[in-house]
C-alpha cells in the first residue's frame, strides 16, 4: 500500500464509436461513448515539489488518450470487421484504433499499463498507477489495479499482443 496517493482525471476525452463483437447483448452493435479516464497514483516518497506526480507533466498522456479515443472507432484486434474498418480508415472515413480487449475492463488495463510504464520511465520507479478507472459513460465503468493483478502484462506485452492479434497470430486474449 502506498503512503501517498493522488488522482488525475481526463474527463470526456472525446466521442468514439465502439462495438464488442463477442457480446451476447446489443453491445455487438456499433455505438458511441465519450470516455473518461481517472488514475490513482501512488508512491512512498514525495518528489522535491511535494508531489506524487506532477500533473503538469502529463500532457503526453492526454495526447495519447485523445489519439486513442477522440473521434475514433475502437475495435478489438480480432474483430472480424477490422479489415472493413481498415479500408474505411485508408479512404479517410474514420480513425481506427484497436486493442487486445475492447471491454471497459480491458481498456482500463491497457490504458493503466500505458500510464504506469510512462511513470516508471519518467520517475525512475518512484511512483506508479494504483488504479486505472475507465468510464464509458456516467453509468458504466471499470477499475484495473495493476499491482493486484497476479497475471499482470506490461504495456509493451499488451501492445505486442495487439499487433499479433491484428496479424492473426493470436486468435484471442484470455
Amino acid at each position: 500500500m502506498s503512503q501517498f496517493k493522488s488522482t488525475k482525471e481526463f474527463k470526456e476525452i472525446g466521442p468514439c464509436a465502439y462495438r464488442n463483437w463477442k457480446s451476447n447483448t446489443d453491445c455487438y452493435l456499433l455505438h458511441g461513448y465519450d470516455r473518461s479516464i481517472k488514475f490513482v497514483f501512488g508512491c512512498d516518497n514525495l518528489d522535491f515539489q511535494g508531489f506524487v506526480v506532477d500533473f503538469g507533466g502529463l500532457k503526453e498522456i492526454k495526447r495519447q488518450l485523445e489519439d486513442w479515443f477522440d473521434h475514433t472507432v475502437i475495435l478489438q484486434s480480432d474483430d472480424p470487421l477490422v479489415p472493413t474498418f481498415q479500408k474505411l480508415a485508408k479512404e479517410g472515413h474514420c480513425q481506427l484504433r484497436t486493442f487486445p480487449l475492447i471491454s471497459c475492463e480491458g481498456l482500463a488495463q491497457y490504458v493503466g499499463e500505458y500510464v504506469d510504464a510512462f511513470l516508471q520511465e519518467r520517475y525512475d520507479g518512484r511512483c506508479w498507477v494504483e488504479e486505472s478507472h475507465n468510464s464509458e459513460c456516467a453509468k458504466n465503468s471499470a477499475i484495473y489495479e495493476p499491482r493486484n493483478d497476479p497475471d499482470r502484462l506490461t504495456f509493451e506485452v499488451l501492445a505486442d499482443i495487439n499487433k499479433e492479434m491484428l496479424h492473426g497470430d493470436l486468435a484471442v486474449l484470455t
